[in-house]
């Protein structure tokens, strides 16, 4: 299919805030892996009053939910605005794979 200058704008527009928006999905994801590791070495000490190996126990159900909640978040948002089919693992297509619409 063919598009207009102003739709190909659009298009790369979308993408740009949706990639974005995949971007700013990593952030929470590094923050826990992060302390995962801080908390890994930390042995006795305490993380606001409670021993670290308490605390790391007890954040394996919320890394379970963060990892869950991003891939389902990543399912929904990383698609193409031309076709809305997966983008796949890049961060950065130039184009989409399924229906050749520039993205950037």
């Amino acid at each position: 299919m063919q598009h207009t200058e102003q739709q190909l704008a659009e298009l790369k527009a979308e993408f740009a805030k949706r990639r974005k928006r995949q971007l700013l999905a990593t952030i929470p994801i590094v923050a826990v892996f992060v302390m995962a590791m801080v908390l890994r070495g930390a042995g006795d000490v305490s993380f606001l009053g409670i021993p670290a190996s308490v605390v790391a126990r007890g954040v394996v159900g919320g890394v379970f939910a963060l990892v869950l909640g991003s891939i389902a978040f990543s399912l929904w948002n990383w698609r193409c605005p031309g076709c809305n089919r997966y983008l796949g693992k890049g961060i950065s297509p130039s184009f989409c794979s399924k229906c050749g619409v520039p993205l950037q």
